[in-house]
């Protein structure tokens, strides 16, 4: 069974470390960018071999209604967030794309577009690597071998765009065909 824990400080990334987790959904969001600590944090997640669902976009919707989360953090985080996961991409860390959508935010489905955009736009990923955080990463890291990739007996859940999502994002939003399980599906 994988051990995913939600961690959204240093502090809290260090305790899911020290129990051993496989992942972590968000990246740490308290620690300014330059801060070396975060380098060195990285450099830990992937010395274990952890994962780190990114939520780019629930920080950045967290700080836009100014209200952030009592529990968790205060807004005015996105940079930290933005900065934490840049340090795990240098670090060489898996990063999948992931929104942690809530019924207030983000939205589910246009939240993990926005994700992507983020991940490119501000993360410093390109088109290829985004796409890959969001489909063939967590088909690996939580050991879902029949999707994630295209090949044959795999379960042939594809989406048919116009343009080339590998170099621009912005093709996802314009769907052509929808395929689940082999199965073109119908509006």
């Amino acid at each position: 069974m994988r051990v995913v824990a939600h961690a959204v400080t240093a502090a809290d990334v260090v305790t899911a470390l020290d129990a051993g987790v496989d992942g972590l959904a968000h990246v740490w969001a308290d620690l300014a960018p330059e801060d070396p600590a975060s380098g060195r944090l990285a450099r830990r997640v992937r010395e274990q071999g952890v994962f780190v669902v990114s939520t780019l976009a629930y920080f950045e919707a967290v700080d836009a209604q100014g209200a952030g989360t009592a529990a968790c953090l205060p807004p005015g985080r996105y940079p930290a967030a933005v900065g934490a996961l840049r340090a795990l991409r240098e670090a060489g860390v898996p990063l999948l794309a992931g929104t942690d959508a809530t019924p207030f935010t983000p939205a589910h489905g246009a939240g993990l577009h926005r994700e992507l955009a983020l991940l490119t736009q501000d993360g410093g990923l390109r088109p290829q690597e985004a796409l890959t955080a969001a489909t063939a990463l967590p088909a690996r890291h939580f050991g879902l071998a029949d999707r994630g990739r295209i090949a044959p007996g795999l379960r042939a859940d594809l989406l048919l765009v116009e343009g080339d999502p590998t170099h621009e994002l912005s093709a996802l939003g314009a769907i052509a065909a929808v395929w689940r399980r082999g199965v073109r599906q119908t509006r």
